[in-house]
């Protein structure tokens, strides 16, 4: 049976970075794109972590990030429901079919 996974709600501490993550099944350090956010708990007290993530999630300091726990790697990472494409994390524009600036 599979389970439902928890989102919970955090806030950005740090912009994403290459950084190293120690990869449980191999004992090694894998180098991931990853920022520290500030995981609101619901009943322990707030705390700094390492949150995974891609190219793809937005980051701001200072604002919410939803967040889900990782099994595989023993880690956090950014929410995969919802992922915009916007200025911020694509290079070269949006284009319309035509071929027209949007």
């Amino acid at each position: 049976m599979k389970h439902t996974q928890t989102e919970m709600e955090a806030i950005a501490m740090s912009l994403p970075s290459v950084r190293p993550v120690l990869n449980p099944v191999t004992l090694e350090e894998d180098m991931h794109l990853s920022y520290d956010a500030e995981i609101q708990y619901k009943r322990k007290p707030p705390a700094t972590r390492l949150i995974l993530c891609s190219s793809l999630d937005d980051v701001h300091i200072g604002e919410p990030v939803m967040i889900t726990y990782h099994c595989g790697m023993r880690a956090y990472q950014h929410s995969r429901h919802v992922c915009v494409s916007n200025s911020h994390n694509c290079s070269g524009g949006f284009y319309y079919t035509d071929g027209t600036e949007a």
